[in-house]
């Protein structure tokens, strides 16, 4: 079995390290920070605010089949709390709450049930989203000649506003992090087609009991260690030399490092800036792919607003709620509340107090409790670079997973996995990247 070289600790370099190890390989993890994580990381509770934070609050879904894998490699009990079948409930301005809550049958038949009871939606919208959602029911989908945007999608198909605000919207920029006119439809029905027409499982919502640095990275560590392969923290690397057949690398602290193969899970801009230049010329194309932030704000209210894991703002800028009481089981003074924007770059540009008026403002107008409520404490968290923008423009520009070197795979949440940059995608490419490897290992052999 051979030495392998995975740089980077986020979710797709554990998933290619973990997949190595359990095959019998020898692997090294580096990593040049002090945790594992990549862009899925927690913020410890300070004075200012007393509770931990996550740079973006995550969902995870039944239809996660290779993050579920991931988990259960490393025998991390899935610190997840489902929500099966789907339901889904939003505040409307004024205070009224709509539903969709679906049923215990198989799918689709869970999803129609829950579009047919459900008082989120005129009943003429119903129908026109049942329909539209038909059109990823099989690959290839059906899709009008020179449909090609999420917008083009939604106006062809004729959703009315209700469906928009409450279903697509949301959707949309949760999964693709960019808005519907530059979301690419065919990215967002992959993700459709294995949600409601895998099975009923797939639709469910995952919840994280506990915040993103605990979500498996400590068992990870454990795993590899226990097969005798290492993972080394603060090992950045400064240099990258290779041809056909051998690869050098070098960190920060001066060590070298090699092996009989190397998988990069590092962001596009690292790779680009190790890259040996001219050997490449897609690789250079690379910083066209652009970068799409998340604003998350998190609050500390004096008193108990919202009784649900998660709850949807209808209209708001701030869609999704969580509940981290309910989430983690945090028992501070109050109730502590984790608002997101996704796509949210005009937002991103804001200043603090801004956010958390117009987060809590809009909480306000859609909860009648949280307008007795004060706030506690509140923190303001922009990822900025959360996400590739998959867009008409940028979607040729993610690379594959293999590159120039047949003993060097890349492994990423922005390679061509035919996925948006969800975790589900960072541990697809992966696995991907460790299968890739493995090949080229037995052809040496």
């Amino acid at each position: 079995m051979g030495k392998v070289l995975v740089v980077g600790g986020g979710f797709a370099g554990l998933s290619a390290a973990t997949a190595l190890a359990e095959a019998g390989h020898r692997v090294e993890l580096l990593e040049s920070r002090n945790a594992l994580g990549g862009r899925v990381y927690s913020i410890p509770s300070t004075e200012s605010f007393p509770a931990p934070c996550d740079n973006g609050p995550h969902l995870l879904m039944g239809c996660y089949h290779e993050t579920l894998r991931l988990f259960d490699r490393i025998g991390a009990a899935e610190p997840f709390r489902w929500i099966d079948p789907l339901k889904l409930s939003w505040l409307l301005p004024g205070g009224q709450k709509v539903s969709l809550n679906c049923a215990p049958l198989p799918a689709p038949f869970h999803l129609a049930f829950g579009l047919l009871t459900s008082n989120a939606f005129p009943w003429a919208e119903k129908i026109r989203l049942a329909k539209a959602l038909s059109a990823f029911s099989q690959q290839p989908f059906h899709l009008a000649s020179g449909i090609i945007t999420v917008d083009q999608f939604l106006k062809v198909t004729g959703q009315g506003p209700a469906a928009r605000e409450r279903f697509w919207l949301p959707i949309c920029n949760a999964v693709m992090n960019v808005g519907p006119e530059e979301a690419l439809i065919a990215g967002l029905g992959q993700v459709l087609h294995r949600v409601f027409f895998g099975n009923r499982r797939d639709s469910a919502l995952a919840v994280t009991t506990r915040p993103l640095s605990e979500l498996g990275f400590p068992q990870g560590i454990a795993y590899l260690k226990e097969r005798d392969c290492s993972v080394l923290f603060g090992e950045g690397i400064q240099s990258f030399q290779t041809d056909e057949k051998h690869f050098q690398l070098t960190s920060r602290t001066g060590k070298k490092f090699t092996g009989e193969a190397l998988i990069w899970a590092v962001p596009p801009s690292s790779l680009l800036a190790l890259w040996p230049q001219g050997t490449w010329p897609a690789l250079q194309e690379v910083p066209r792919l652009g970068k799409s932030p998340i604003v998350s704000v998190n609050l500390i209210l004096s008193l108990p607003v919202i009784d649900q894991d998660l709850v949807g703002l209808s209209g708001a800028q701030f869609e999704w709620v969580f509940n981290r009481a309910s989430n983690w089981g945090w028992k501070g003074e109050g109730q502590y509340l984790s608002l997101v924007a996704s796509a949210a770059e005009k937002l991103a540009r804001g200043t603090e107090k801004e956010l958390v008026d117009l987060a809590f403002g809009e909480l306000k107008d859609r909860c009648i409790k949280a307008r007795e409520a004060t706030v506690l404490h509140a923190k303001v968290i922009r990822e900025m670079a959360a996400t590739f923008r998959w867009s008409p423009g940028s979607d040729a520009l993610r690379l594959p997973c293999e590159t120039p070197y047949p003993k060097v795979f890349l492994a990423g949440d922005w390679t061509a996995t035919g996925l948006p940059a969800t975790i589900e995608g960072a541990c697809l490419s992966g696995h991907q990247a460790a299968e890739k490897t493995q090949a080229a290992l037995e052809k040496i052999e």
